[in-house]
């Protein structure tokens, strides 16, 4: 038996550059981990099978969602381990079975990748415990199956993602920055976000953040500069102004965090979370304390960025 942690992840920028003739939609994004982390058990069985358990030990449990994630095939993270050993099996290993408790404290439905980073557990957590041999780029490979974030949360750190989300370039640690993030308690439906930008990138109308000046600030950073500063002008995420416009609590959020100290702040993935960078530690206390006086019902974290 093994544990393993799952860390939920950021986009600090996240643009959406076409969409291909399969319908899935091509990406440019900085993906960043946090220590924010759900935690992974995976056991070996000797009898086939499956077997998926699900606790929360998430703060802000009206935020969480926990109560809704299913135990059977709708789980990523049950596909993510039928998916290895259907692929061991067809290599000629002896298939055991797996028992996997996922222990969340990653809301979910945030946009934190909390569902694909812990398939990605579960595929490195079975990998290693039923002592499968599968490299990382294999196990990318069968995450990319999976998930289009499941190749990212093995490969961790900061990276850009392009194509669907598979195609990574590993650029330099960020995991100095203090980091808060906040999850409201709405739901946003990431198919009618991706619809609503289709729309305007057939009408050329969609202004794209400058992801490529973003790589380049991160591959020049000294990391005893100070990098929050660094970050912040290059910030943007394509779904977060009709978001915004469609859930206004999620621009209170992110004001709010502006006004309590943050040096940026934006909304990641399709939503509805947000996070905010801060210059030091004592200026994300101080934002912390503050978002929880005014929003003392939802989901905040605070931590730092992990290289």
């Amino acid at each position: 038996m093994g544990k393993f942690n799952a860390y939920a992840k950021i986009n600090i920028t996240l643009d959406v550059t076409g969409r291909l003739p399969d319908g899935y939609h091509t990406i440019k994004s900085v993906m960043q981990q946090v220590d924010l982390c759900d935690e992974v058990t995976v056991e070996c069985l000797d009898e086939p099978g499956i077997v998926l358990t699900v606790e929360s030990e998430c703060q802000g449990l009206s935020a969480a969602g926990h109560d809704l994630i299913p135990c059977n095939e709708k789980n990523i993270a049950y596909r993510a381990a039928k998916a290895i050993l259907t692929e061991a099996e067809s290599r000629g290993h002896k298939v055991p079975g797996v028992r996997i408790n996922l222990k969340k404290r990653i809301p979910a439905a945030a946009g934190l990748a909390g569902g694909s980073t812990d398939a990605a557990a579960a595929l490195v957590g079975i990998n290693e415990v039923c002592s499968l041999g599968f490299t990382t780029e294999e196990l990318c490979a069968i995450g990319k199956t999976i998930g289009a974030d499941v190749p990212f949360c093995i490969k961790g750190g900061t990276v850009l993602c392009e194509g669907i989300g598979e195609k990574m370039t590993e650029l330099n640690s960020l995991s100095a920055i203090p980091v808060i993030i906040a999850k409201p308690d709405v739901a946003v439906s990431t198919a009618e976000g991706y619809a609503r930008l289709d729309k305007e990138l057939e009408a050329g109308t969609l202004e794209h953040p400058d992801t490529d000046g973003l790589v380049a600030v991160i591959e020049n950073i000294e990391q005893s500069e100070n990098t929050a500063d660094s970050l912040i002008p290059f910030l943007g995420n394509v779904f977060a102004p009709m978001t915004e416009e469609s859930h206004t609590v999620i621009a209170d959020i992110r004001n709010a965090m502006l006004e309590s100290g943050a040096a940026g702040a934006l909304m990641s993935g399709s939503g509805p979370s947000v996070f905010a960078l801060y210059k030091d530690e004592a200026s994300a206390v101080e934002s912390e304390t503050a978002l929880r006086k005014r929003f003392p019902d939802i989901f905040i974290y605070r931590g730092k960025l992990r290289g």
